[in-house]
């Protein structure tokens, strides 16, 4: 609200009190509408959005009090001033007990309302500076790939060389951290874009789905293939096709896709005869691909053809620098979902880079959209985030600590763990419902449960 002039409502059943505001209005250059009746107020802010309502308390159809809730309701910052001819100390009292930001008498001076509009954009201009918004991400790009700290410019110009070949592309990084919007990128930006983008969780299937998902199969080849079917490596002729998880198939499976790489075909389930296909791999993972190798997990072929060329991307406790325009984007994306003007506390922003965001980018999108959801004052105070508050123990919880929590009570160890035994606490020690909140994978929270030392059976 800094960079531009509130926007105004008018609402009078006095015709010469509306002519005149509404010459004031344009000559000091304020957006306004101006109503003649409750009703048509109510239309009008139900159609758009002001920042400072000017009525009358005594309408011929309604309140000026029953449109001052109605307004901060719609629109919880707005400022509302009440203005009557008939002032006494009991509707003064009830305009600012109800929340108005000034009461004028009529018949007034020009001045004097301009004055009062004056200290209400001094105040929207005091609450921009010590609270925090969208004007970040309004400068940027219109894309979901947020970041300009190193890591992130590296990844930047990573991604722009390796969209430009054909060469197979691993993107390793933590659950939430963004792979599949990186894999996205180099699709979108390579000589493949107006081709198809085929998703493929490798870890959500069986192996014999995920064969059949693939690779398609022949009538017959099983129980069930009344027809013979596409997979989706041949729908994805032309295009990309993005294999995440890739760490989670079998060692068997595993030789399949090192064919489909180096060879550029496929054999369908049940068919002899193999069929090229014109498609380029990008695969994500979220784990430690040399130590599955060294543990007989994962094929060593299969690891140097995919590992060629690879783009790591970090987890964002690592770039706590670019939070503040990750936060500007997502409170750009919902205030405009939601119809909200909401904003972030600078102490917010500060305690969000101090946390250590186990479910990275999308914890913190999942965590400000339940925020702004909620949220009835216009500004989002640290304690409506829900992260990395202690746990309080009950009096005869006998637990000692971890060995692994050691130091200050504010490490990032120690407020992950919080966090996540605050979530299980939540869900009634519902794994999966856990996980979803936290924006990670089961296996990643059953990962972090034994890093942490956290037991499930007393969480």
């Amino acid at each position: 609200m800094a960079s531009k002039k509130p926007k105004i409502l008018v609402v009078d059943d006095d015709k010469s009190i509306c002519n005149l505001m509404r010459s004031v209005l344009e000559m000091e250059g304020y957006e306004h509408r101006i109503a003649m009746s409750g009703e048509e107020a109510r239309r009008l802010i139900g159609l758009d959005r002001y920042d400072i309502l000017i009525s009358d308390i005594y309408l011929g159809d309604d309140s000026g009090l029953n449109l001052l809730a109605h307004m901060k309701q719609s629109n919880p910052i707005a400022e509302v001033i009440i203005m009557t001819a008939h002032g006494s100390v009991e509707t003064a009292v009830n305009a600012v007990r109800n929340g108005a930001f000034d009461y004028v008498s009529k018949p007034f001076a020009v001045d004097d309302i301009l004055e009062v509009l004056r200290r209400i954009e001094e105040k929207f201009k005091i609450v921009d500076a010590t609270s925090f918004g969208s004007e970040l991400a309004d400068a940027m790009p219109n894309t979901e790939i947020i970041g300009t700290s190193a890591r992130m410019v590296d990844i930047y110009t990573k991604l722009a060389v390796l969209a430009s070949i054909e060469a197979p592309v691993l993107i390793l990084g933590e659950s939430g951290s963004g792979k599949e919007l990186i894999a996205r990128a180099i699709h979108a930006n390579s000589s493949r874009s107006k081709g198809e983008f085929v998703v493929i969780n490798c870890g959500a299937l069986t192996e014999t789905l995920l064969e059949s998902e693939l690779f398609g199969h022949e009538k017959g080849s099983f129980t069930g293939a009344n027809t013979a079917r596409k997979g989706l490596l041949e729908s994805a002729v032309g295009g990309t096709v993005f294999l995440d998880e890739v760490s989670e198939t079998s060692l068997s499976f595993q030789v399949k896709l090192l064919r489909v790489i180096q060879e550029h075909e496929i054999r369908r389930v049940g068919a002899n005869e193999t069929i090229k296909v014109d498609i380029r791999v990008v695969a994500a993972t979220n784990r430690d691909l040399r130590e599955m190798v060294r543990n007989n997990q994962f094929r060593l072929d299969l690891f140097h053809r995919l590992s060629v060329f690879t783009i790591a991307l970090p987890p964002l406790r690592e770039r706590s620098t670019d939070i503040p325009l990750l936060a500007s984007h997502y409170l750009k994306l919902f205030n405009a979902k939601y119809g909200k003007r909401t904003r972030l506390a600078a102490e917010t922003v500060e305690a969000m880079k101090a946390y250590s965001w186990p479910g990275n980018v999308r914890e913190l999108k999942n965590l400000l959209e339940r925020a702004i959801t909620f949220n009835d004052t216009g500004t989002i105070q640290p304690s409506e985030i829900e992260f990395g508050e202690p746990e309080e123990l009950d009096d005869d919880d006998d637990s000692s600590p971890s060995p692994v929590i050691s130091g200050t009570t504010n490490s990032l160890d120690q407020m992950e763990r919080e966090h996540i035994l605050k979530v299980l606490k939540e869900t009634g020690g519902n794994k999966k419902k856990a996980a979803e909140i936290l924006g990670i994978e089961r296996r990643t929270l059953y990962n972090k449960a034994k890093r942490l030392g956290i037991d499930f059976s007393r969480a």
